[in-house]
């Protein structure tokens, strides 16, 4: 016979515990300035202590019962804490197929000049893009004194950064050394891992080159119109954190000015990398913004740093789509990374669908993924998301910054992450729980009050 004490001791333990996680959470919520989830989390703490309380202490003929059903939840909490992350099968379609070419990029697009004949070549054979690329040539611009968001020193700013970037193009043909260093594939993975870290990439990753990876032309630049040629066999993916707070007062100019300098950033270490390997006598290239060879997202994805979610950015197992990504391609000897990120990310996009809610544009997709090009995949509007670039003058973000897994790394969003990719279940509500402490459609947060101009 238990004694009745012992059921006392399993109610209390096991919902003061609860209470003591949403007590703690709440903490955290405050910490980060989020006073509505730190508000009801606070709530819901006071009434598991009630609970606690009365479920515990009080003589029930089912109090046997409530004790033994919060010993299988704990059972069932701590074993999804311990197993391993779900391993969803692709889809038969998934791989990509070579067929991008840069020209069709909006980027390279913008970069026509009306009376030129890559004007008349590209656009007398592509009449649905000039009519796109017209309505976006109408409105203000990216970086515009005349855009919504104008705001002379955030965009000043970004402008600087870009031009930086355009400077450091002429940066990447550096000539590699003709004496080849002999070095472990394995040895020299971990150095170049190790340096890239130090100088301040998030999350990084290596992955044989595959031809979907690259693009088909080049849209831009001084190879415009070459056909890319794979010269490597390995590529390093690197991921570079954004700020959290510039983010979160997207689509306002404190976005366009962390992307810039997060652009920047990740073309400084991509750089310092392939000098690194061409110093050793590997030859190697950075691809970094304004000059990429390859489509980075999908590299970062085969080399293991995340998947690609609905608003068809890269998604990190801790920072989500919260990063901008930079690539090395190179022919030196490297150790491929077998580990790859769990794909139950893509499994909770599926349900969540908050970027597309929140889309100011409303060019994310709200259905199931779609066959595009033999794959199976979400695909934005990039011509309404362009447009939307246009009037704002930034490049928005608002999609990055109320996706759920954009949250702080920290103790309470990590384990948040740690359990949706290791259930299905929690995968498929948890987004519930992040709209009903911030909101399904929150508020952009305050523009940094230091960039006030």
């Amino acid at each position: 016979m238990i004694e009745p004490i012992f059921y006392t001791v399993v109610i209390v333990t096991t919902i003061g515990l609860l209470a003591f996680v949403g007590a703690v959470s709440s903490a955290i919520s405050a910490y980060e300035r989020e006073f509505k989830a730190a508000y009801r989390l606070l709530i819901i703490s006071i009434a598991l202590v009630v609970c606690a309380y009365f479920l515990g202490f009080s003589s029930y003929w089912l109090k046997p019962v409530v004790a033994y059903i919060n010993i299988v939840l704990l059972i069932i909490a701590g074993y999804l804490f311990l197993k391993r992350p779900i391993v969803l099968q692709r889809d038969a379609m998934c791989t990509p197929k070579r067929t991008v070419d840069e020209h069709n990029v909006i980027f390279a697009r913008m970069r026509l000049k009306p009376d030129t004949s890559d004007w008349d070549s590209y656009y007398n054979s592509h009449p649905f893009e000039f009519e796109q690329d017209s309505l976006s040539r109408k409105l203000p611009g990216l970086l515009s004194p005349k855009s919504i968001y104008y705001n002379p020193f955030t965009y000043q700013a970004a402008d600087t950064n870009f031009a930086l970037i355009d400077y450091l193009h002429s940066a990447i043909p550096h000539p590699t050394s003709a004496k080849q260093q002999e070095i472990a594939p394995s040895q020299l993975s971990s150095l170049v891992k190790e340096w890239a870290l130090r100088l301040g990439a998030h999350s990084i990753g290596i992955t044989e080159l595959k031809d979907y990876h690259a693009y088909t032309v080049r849209g831009r630049g001084k190879d415009k119109g070459k056909p890319v040629e794979l010269k490597h066999k390995f590529a390093i993916a690197f991921t570079v954190e954004m700020d959290i707070d510039n983010v979160q007062a997207a689509p306002a100019s404190s976005i366009v000015m962390e992307s810039s300098q997060q652009y920047l950033n990740s073309a400084v270490i991509a750089i310092q990398l392939a000098n690194l390997l061409k110093g050793f006598g590997f030859d190697s290239r950075a691809h970094i913004d304004g000059d990429y060879e390859l489509i980075c997202p999908l590299v970062a994805a085969d080399a293991g740093l995340g998947e690609i979610g609905r608003m068809g950015l890269l998604m990190t197992p801790t920072l989500g789509p919260r990063v901008r990504i930079a690539v090395v391609t190179t022919s030196a000897p490297l150790t491929v990374d077998t580990a790859k990120a769990g794909n139950m990310m893509v499994e909770f996009c599926r349900f969540c669908k908050k970027c597309a809610d929140c889309c100011p544009s409303q060019s994310i997709p709200k259905g199931e993924m779609q066959e595009v090009d033999g794959v199976l995949r979400w695909q934005i509007d990039s011509n309404l998301c362009f447009r939307y670039w246009c009037t704002a003058g930034t490049d928005c973000g608002r999609c990055m910054a109320v996706c759920p897994f954009s949250h702080p790394d920290n103790v309470l969003h990590g384990a948040v992450r740690h359990l949706i990719v290791r259930s299905r279940l929690f995968a498929r509500f948890a987004y519930l729980a992040d709209d009903f402490l911030y909101g399904r459609k929150p508020k952009p947060k305050p523009l940094p009050k230091w960039m006030s101009v």
